[in-house]
């Protein structure tokens, strides 16, 4: 599984629910750092807050897009942050392959 979407937005919404289960996996693995996990709960605490960096009543679009972004780059750095090993074990779980 790769995470280059630049190309193709809908290979993003076929592997969308993989990538849910690999964030709900990471985020109960114990091999995983904590510091990255707790950035996770700081970032859907920032999108149920009344508090944005853009207001969504203000910008409609904008101020949806900027959680959208918090939460993306935040994704990507509970990744990034993850062991390789466990990301990799995860994902052949996820996929239904073995290793």
């Amino acid at each position: 599984m790769t995470f280059e979407f630049r190309r193709n937005p809908l290979a993003l919404l076929i592997a969308l629910p993989r990538y849910v289960r690999l964030y709900i996996r990471l985020m109960k693995d114990p091999r995983v750092p904590l510091w990255p996990k707790l950035t996770m709960i700081g970032a859907f605490a920032y999108l149920i807050s009344p508090f944005d960096f853009i207001p969504d009543l203000l910008f409609p679009v904008l101020g949806q897009v900027d959680d959208l972004l918090v939460l993306g780059l935040m994704f990507r750095l509970l990744v990034r942050s993850s062991p390789p090993e466990v990301v990799a074990e995860h994902l052949a779980d996820i996929s239904g392959k073995s290793r």
